[in-house]
């Protein structure tokens, strides 16, 4: 019997290599539209990240409605990298693999929703994924978990899942619904459940 039925994967810097494009982009967009919240932004994003798009805006303009309307803005800008995003290397494999082992698969992304939908069906594996959503649809970490589970109808979707991420914010986001944490990613230097690509998942399963 698998002690894992649910692997939560997160998008930008996890399957793809994208985050710091997005963040160059973002901060270019400030510099250029609202070069005096710049140096302000910069800092924010760089140490916010997991947080979604609306609420740094929030954060930084203090304005509801403003955040809003620049947050669809960016969207539309961040669009254009679907063509030029990268999957790491045989992550699609990876997915596929998973998938035909009866592994339910979710994604979560502080992108837009119709971005990582399309990014995914332009690569083929969207069809994996139990549910795909994020940041322009739902706000906070823990009610996206909490459809999860909804979706899954398992008492114990927490206790059954592994949720890998890259980022400080989706270690807690884990933590608080007791979620087992896997880190990926090359630039870290601790050990905590470490795996340098989702191809090395297994040794987790």
């Amino acid at each position: 019997m698998k002690q894992y039925s649910y692997i939560i994967f997160d998008l930008d810097w996890t399957l793809i290599n994208s985050t710091h494009k997005i963040l160059d982009i973002i901060e270019d967009y400030f510099l250029d539209n609202y070069p005096d919240y710049y140096d302000n932004a910069r800092y924010y994003f760089e140490n916010s990240f997991g947080q979604s798009l609306q609420k740094q805006l929030q954060h930084i303009f203090q304005d509801k409605k403003l955040a809003e309307q620049e947050t669809k803005k960016i969207y539309k800008i961040l669009w254009d990298l679907r063509n030029k995003i990268k999957f790491f290397p045989w992550v699609k494999e990876k997915i596929k693999e998973l998938y035909q082992k009866w592994y339910k698969l979710f994604l979560t992304t502080g992108s837009s929703t119709d971005f990582a939908i399309k990014t995914l069906k332009d690569w083929w594996i969207y069809d994996y994924f139990e549910l795909v959503i994020w940041s322009d649809k739902i706000l906070k970490w823990e009610e996206h978990l909490e459809l999860f589970k909804q979706y899954s109808q398992d008492d114990d979707f927490f206790k059954k899942s592994i949720y890998i991420w890259d980022w400080n914010m989706d270690k807690i986001f884990a933590w608080e619904k007791n979620i087992k944490f896997i880190r990926v990613g090359n630039r870290w230097t601790n050990k905590e459940n470490r795996i340098k690509s989702i191809v090395e998942i297994d040794k987790y399963l």
